[in-house]
C-alpha cells in the first residue's frame, strides 16, 4: 500500500506541473502553482487550532501552516476571516461504487445445495476473498457528494455482501480534474456474519456462519503450507495475501463483537469491528478486545407516543437504547475503546452534524470527536502519514465552514482536495447580528437578526401579543431582502423590503411594498448588539446516562450486577437428593459459592453471613433443563447440509433473552442449549447456568463436558418441509442411517491420517473433528427421537462404531425399547404429557417417564420449549400422576437426572458439600401447584429474589414512563418519530428453522 502511496504522491506532482498520464483533447486544465488560506480558525489536529492562521498548499499538500507565512510569489491568496478550516474526515464504512447485493426476493424455492462457482473457486459463494474491491470500483458522483457534504474527504469502500468478502480500497471523495478518485487499492480485508446474496443452503444460522468463517480460515491456514501441492483455489491464495491488511468484521449487535473476537484470537488476527450502536450495553468485554469500533454517527428515531394503549406495546430495552444510544461514543471513548465515526445510515450532512454534536452534549469532547472522525481511522488502515491533519507534509483535503461546526450548526462552504477547491456556497457578510430599529415610513419595527450557518435568520417583536414571530431575511453580496408582518384593518399582510447594506455594516436602506401594495422607502440602524449566549446555542454537556445502563438493558435488568455472599438457611425443608432424602427444619449454609453445610446439628457461621429464615419452606438445588432453546442468537438449526457437527450453539449463547429470567423465576438454574433437529448430525450444545445479567461467557457452565445434537425422524428426512425440499439427502428413513453410517466411516480415515501426519500437516476439518471426539469418548451424543425402529437402529450403528447414544431425548417410545437402553447404556429425557401432536408421536403415552424408570434407566423431564421452561417442577409432578413415581424420584428427574445425563452430577443436581450452591427456595412442597420460588441462588450468588422482582416490577413501569414523558418532548418539539409496528414473540423449537424464530424483539 505504501508503495502505492507513494507512486500516487509524486503523480501529483508531475502531473499538476509538467506529467500526463493519458492523452488531452482540448485544452488541458490550468492550476495556480500554490494556494494561501489566510485568517482562518485552522483546526490542524485534535489538540491544535490555530486561530487568525494562514495554511500554504502546495502540490496537493500542505507546505507551511501558522500565524506567520512568507507568501511565495506565484500563490493565490484567499481570505477565510471568519471561517473554520477543518480537516477532511474519513469513513471507514461504506459501499460507495460497489455493486448491490441481488434482491433477497427469490422466485424459485427450490434448495441451493452446492456452489455456482467454478471448482478453483471455494466451495461456498458467500466466501468471495477473490472479489477486489478496486476492479470493480464504479465512481458515483452522488453517493459521493453525500459524504464529501458531511465533511468526509475519504471513505473505505467495500462490497457488503457475503461472510468473506474480499477487499476495500479508499477513496478521495471530492473532486479533482486530474487525480482519480481511487486513493489506495485493496487495502483492506471484510468479513462479516451475514451470508447475504448466496442462496446455498449452508449457512442457515450464525453459528452456521461462524463456523464457515473458521473452516475457511483453517483451510487457507493449510493452503499456505501446502500450495505446491494442493490443487489450486484462487479463493484460497487471495484470502491468504489478504490476511496481511487491515481486517474489518461487521457486526448488527454488541455481542457479535465478542463472538468475531473470539475467532481473531484463535487465528492470531486483529479485527476491527463495523459497531451498531449499542456497544454500551457491553463495554467491559468489549474493553477487553483492544479493538477499534467503528460506529454510526445515527442514532434510533423516537417512537410517536401520544397513543397510551400502543405504548404498551413498546419493549422497555427499545426505549432505553433510544435515550441511551447517543451516548455510546462517550462511553466507548472514555473507557479507552478506539472508537471511528461512519455516516452510516444519515439521510443528509444536517443529521449527520446534529447527530455528532448529539454525542458531544453526551460527554463526548471535542479531541475525542475529531480523533474519531480523522487520526483514528487513518491508523487503522495505514494512511497516518499522509491524512487524518492538517500536519506539513500531508495532502491538502479540508473542509472549509462558516463557523466551528462541532461548536454550532454551521455551513459548509468548500471542500479542498487535493488541494483544489470546490465551492458549495458563499460565506455569509460578518457583522450583521444585531436588534434593529426598522423604519419604513412613520412606523417602527424591531427586529433581531442572526446569522445562521452562511445566511441569517430574524424575529419580529409582536406588540400586541408580547412575542416574536419569524421574519425572512435574505443576504446577497450586499443586497439585503426582509418580511415583516403587519396589519390593516384587522387583515394581516406581508411588508416585502428590498434594500442595500451601507459600507457601514449595521445600515441599511431601500424601498419596498406595504401590505396594501403601495411602494415604501425604508431605512435600518442596528440599535444593539444581541447577546452571544441567547444568539447560540452552546453545548450542554450530560454524561450521567451511564448510570442508566441496566444489565441487561432491558426490563427486569439489574442496576449493578449481584455479587457472591455467604448465606445461612434454616428451619428449612431440604430436598437433598442424596441418602439423607428430605430433612425438616434443616440447615444450610453456602459459603464462596458451595454448600459448606447441610443438616439438623451445629455449625460455625461463616463471616458476614445473611440469614434466611425458611420457617415452612422447601429448600431444593436448581432446576436442571437437559433440552432447552432459549438464549440462543439467529437461529436454532444449522439445517442446510445432512451433518453440521462443525457448529457450535456455545458461539450464539445471548445474555439478554427474557426467558432466562423467567425460567430463573421458575427456578430452573441450568440448561443445556441444544441445536435443533433439521439434520441428521446436529451442532454442538452450550451447558449454561442462568446467570441474568452476567456475559455469554460467564454464562458457560466452565470445563462442561462436550455434547452434540442428533436427530431422527420426519424433521430429518424433511417430510414436512413442503414439496419443494427434496434435494438434500436423506428423504427417507433407511437414507438416515447411511448419513451416520457415511459420517462416522469419514472420520474414522480423518483419525488415521491425523494419526500418521506431523504436527500441523493435516487439514484441519471441524466437522470430523468432532464427530473424531465421539469415537473417542470425548463428547457425548444426544438424539432428538420417537419411533422404536429408529432409536435401534441408532444403537446398533453406535456399536457398531464403538460410541453409545448418552441420551435419547423426547423418546416418546422409549417405554417400548427401555430394556435395550439400559443395555446399550442410554438414558432418557422426555415429556411428561405430550402426545399426539404430529403422526410420529401416536404411539406416546403419559407412563412413558415411569415406564422407563422402572427398568433402571436414568431418566429427566426437558422443556425443548420456553415456556415450558418456567414450571418444569409442575411437569415433574405430572410423574407421580401417571405411574405412581414417589416424589423423590419425581423430583430427581428435573435435578439430579439431567444432572447425571449431563455428567455434571459431580458438581449439580444434589445438595451436598463441596457441589455448587445452585439453590432454590419455595414457598410450598416444589411438586405443588402452590409452589412459588422465594428466592433463587446460583453459585451462591442471589439472582432472584421475589420481594425484589416486585420492586422491579414497579421500576420498569416507572422507568417507561419516565423515557416515555421524555420521547413525547421529542415528538412535540418537532424531533424525527416513527410508528411503533407490536410483533408477536417468537420462540425456538427443534423444528424451528432459519433466523425467523428468534425471541430477540419480543415485547420486554
Amino acid at each position: 500500500m505504501k508503495l502505492f502511496l507513494l507512486t500516487l504522491f509524486t503523480g501529483i506532482g508531475s502531473v499538476l506541473l509538467f506529467g500526463q498520464d493519458r492523452p488531452q483533447n482540448g485544452v488541458a486544465p490550468s492550476f495556480p502553482d500554490a494556494y494561501i488560506l489566510k485568517n482562518a480558525t485552522i483546526i490542524v489536529s485534535p489538540q491544535k487550532t490555530i486561530s487568525n492562521g494562514y495554511i500554504l498548499i502546495e502540490k496537493g499538500k500542505v507546505k507551511d501552516i501558522g500565524n506567520i507565512l512568507l507568501k511565495p510569489a506565484n500563490a493565490v491568496e484567499i481570505d477565510c476571516k471568519g471561517k473554520t478550516i477543518v480537516p477532511a474526515f474519513i469513513d471507514l464504512d461504506t459501499d460507495l461504487g460497489m455493486q448491490k447485493p441481488p434482491s433477497a426476493e427469490r422466485r424459485d424455492r427450490t434448495p441451493q445445495i452446492d456452489s455456482k462457482k467454478e471448482q478453483f473457486f471455494s466451495w461456498n459463494d458467500a466466501v468471495r476473498p477473490e472479489f477486489l474491491s478496486a476492479e470493480n470500483y464504479k465512481t458515483n458522483e452522488t453517493d459521493n457528494e453525500k459524504l464529501a457534504k458531511a465533511g468526509f474527504g475519504f471513505a473505505l469502500t467495500h462490497l457488503n455482501d457475503g461472510i468473506v468478502r474480499g477487499t476495500g480500497s479508499v477513496i478521495a471523495l471530492g473532486s479533482h480534474p486530474v487525480l482519480s478518485s481511487l486513493f489506495a487499492a485493496n487495502v483492506s480485508t471484510h468479513f462479516s456474519l451475514e451470508k447475504g446474496s448466496s442462496r446455498q443452503t449452508y449457512p442457515s444460522s450464525q453459528m452456521g456462519s461462524i463456523a464457515l468463517l473458521r473452516q475457511t480460515l483453517y483451510d487457507v491456514k493449510w493452503y499456505q503450507k501446502h500450495a505446491d501441492n494442493a490443487t489450486v483455489n484462487l479463493s484460497l491464495e487471495a484470502l491468504a495475501k489478504q490476511l496481511e491488511k487491515p481486517i474489518f468484521f461487521s457486526t448488527s449487535e454488541a455481542l457479535e463483537i465478542l463472538r468475531g473476537d473470539k475467532i481473531a484470537h484463535e487465528f492470531h488476527l486483529k479485527f476491527n469491528f463495523y459497531g451498531s450502536g449499542n456497544e454500551y450495553q457491553h463495554i467491559d468485554a468489549i474493553k477487553k478486545t483492544g479493538a477499534t469500533i467503528i460506529i454510526p454517527a445515527h442514532f434510533p428515531d423516537a417512537y410517536n407516543v401520544s397513543d397510551p394503549y400502543i405504548n404498551m406495546e413498546i419493549p422497555l430495552k427499545e426505549l432505553k437504547h433510544w435515550e441511551l444510544a447517543p451516548s455510546n461514543p462517550y462511553l466507548l471513548a472514555s473507557n479507552g475503546i478506539p472508537i471511528c465515526f461512519t455516516f452510516g445510515k444519515n439521510k443528509s450532512e444536517k443529521e449527520f452534524w446534529t447527530n455528532i454534536r448529539k454525542a458531544m452534549e453526551r460527554g463526548l469532547s471535542f479531541e475525542q470527536t475529531l480523533t474519531a472522525l480523522t487520526i483514528t481511522p487513518a491508523k487503522t488502515i495505514g494512511l497516518e502519514k499522509e491524512t487524518g491533519t492538517l500536519e506539513i507534509g500531508k495532502i491538502a483535503s479540508f473542509s472549509v465552514y462558516s463557523e466551528n461546526p462541532f461548536e454550532k450548526e454551521a455551513d459548509l462552504l468548500e471542500t479542498w482536495t487535493f488541494g483544489q477547491p470546490k465551492l458549495y456556497k458563499e460565506a455569509a457578510i460578518d457583522g450583521l447580528d444585531g436588534n434593529y430599529r426598522i423604519l419604513v415610513e412613520n412606523k417602527t419595527y424591531n427586529v433581531d437578526i442572526t446569522k445562521k450557518g452562511s445566511g441569517y435568520e430574524g424575529k419580529q417583536t409582536n406588540a400586541v401579543k408580547k412575542e416574536y414571530e419569524k421574519v425572512a431575511v435574505s443576504v446577497s453580496s450586499n443586497d439585503i431582502t426582509i418580511q415583516l408582518k403587519d396589519s390593516i384593518n384587522g387583515i394581516i399582510g406581508t411588508i416585502l423590503l428590498h434594500g442595500k447594506i451601507n459600507s457601514k455594516v449595521g445600515v441599511f436602506e431601500g424601498e419596498g411594498t406595504d401590505v396594501s401594495g403601495k411602494w415604501v422607502k425604508w431605512n435600518a440602524i442596528k440599535h444593539k448588539k444581541i447577546d452571544a449566549d441567547k444568539k447560540n446555542k452552546t453545548l450542554v454537556t450530560d454524561s450521567l446516562y451511564k448510570n442508566k445502563i441496566w444489565f441487561p438493558n432491558m426490563a427486569y435488568g439489574y442496576d449493578s450486577l449481584p455479587k457472591q455472599q455467604s448465606y445461612i438457611i434454616k428451619n428449612v425443608t431440604a430436598w437433598t437428593n442424596e441418602a439423607e432424602g428430605i430433612v425438616k427444619n434443616a440447615t444450610v449454609i453456602v459459603e464462596n459459592g458451595k454448600i459448606h453445610y447441610v443438616g439438623t446439628g451445629n455449625f460455625k457461621k461463616p463471616v458476614n453471613a445473611v440469614e434466611i429464615d425458611g420457617t415452612g419452606m422447601h429448600l431444593t438445588t436448581g432446576i436442571i433443563d437437559e433440552h432447552s432453546h432459549i438464549a440462543i442468537s439467529r437461529g436454532v438449526n444449522e439445517g442446510g447440509q445432512s451433518v453440521s457437527a462443525e457448529v457450535s450453539i456455545g458461539d450464539v449463547v445471548r445474555n439478554n433473552d427474557i426467558n432466562i429470567y423467567r425460567q430463573l423465576a421458575g427456578g430452573v438454574t441450568t440448561s443445556q442449549l441444544l441445536h435443533g433437529s433439521a439434520n441428521a448430525i446436529g451442532g454442538q450444545s452450550a451447558i449454561i447456568k442462568l446467570k441474568w445479567g452476567y456475559t455469554p461467557d460467564e454464562m458457560l457452565v466452565p470445563n462442561a463436558p462436550k455434547f452434540i445434537k442428533f436427530a431422527l425422524g420426519e424433521n430429518v428426512k424433511q417430510s414436512n418441509w413442503g414439496e419443494e425440499q427434496t434435494i438434500r439427502f436423506p428423504q427417507t428413513r433407511m437414507g438416515v442411517e447411511q448419513v451416520y453410517v457415511d459420517a462416522f466411516s469419514r472420520a474414522q480415515k480423518y483419525m488415521e491420517e491425523k494419526s500418521k501426519g506431523k504436527k500441523d500437516s493435516h487439514r484441519v476439518d471441524l466437522e470430523l473433528e468432532a464427530l473424531a471426539e465421539i469415537l473417542n469418548k470425548e463428547r457425548f451424543i444426544t438424539c432428538h427421537s420417537y419411533i422404536q425402529s429408529e432409536i435401534n437402529m441408532l444403537m446398533k450403528v453406535a456399536d457398531t462404531f464403538g460410541f453409545h447414544v448418552n441420551t435419547f431425548t423426547h423418546i416418546l417410545e422409549g417405554y417400548k425399547v427401555a430394556d435395550k437402553m439400559l443395555k446399550h447404556g442410554a438414558g432418557a429425557s422426555t415429556f411428561a404429557d405430550w402426545w399426539a401432536y404430529k403422526f410420529e408421536v401416536l404411539d406416546a403415552i403419559p407412563y412413558n417417564a415411569s415406564l422407563i424408570h422402572e427398568q433402571g434407566v436414568v431418566v429427566a423431564i426437558n422443556s425443548d420449549d420456553a415456556e415450558m421452561g418456567r414450571r418444569l417442577n409442575q411437569e415433574a409432578a405430572k410423574a407421580m400422576k401417571y405411574g405412581g413415581m414417589k416424589e423423590e424420584d419425581a423430583w430427581k428427574m428435573v435435578t439430579l437426572n439431567p444432572a447425571k445425563l449431563l455428567h455434571l452430577d459431580d458438581r449439580l443436581g444434589s445438595m451436598k458439600v463441596g457441589k455448587d450452591a445452585d439453590l432454590v427456595l419455595w414457598t410450598d412442597n416444589p411438586l405443588t401447584i402452590t409452589a412459588i420460588p422465594e428466592t433463587v441462588f446460583i453459585d451462591g450468588i442471589l439472582f432472584f429474589d421475589r420481594k425484589q422482582d416486585l420492586e422491579r416490577q414497579a421500576r420498569n413501569q416507572k422507568e417507561k414512563a419516565r423515557i416515555i414523558s421524555k420521547m413525547l418532548e421529542s415528538n412535540n418539539s418537532g424531533g424525527e418519530k416513527k410508528t411503533f409496528q407490536p410483533t408477536e414473540p417468537k420462540f425456538f423449537h427443534c423444528d424451528t428453522f432459519g433466523e425467523e424464530g428468534s425471541s430477540e424483539h419480543n415485547g420486554h
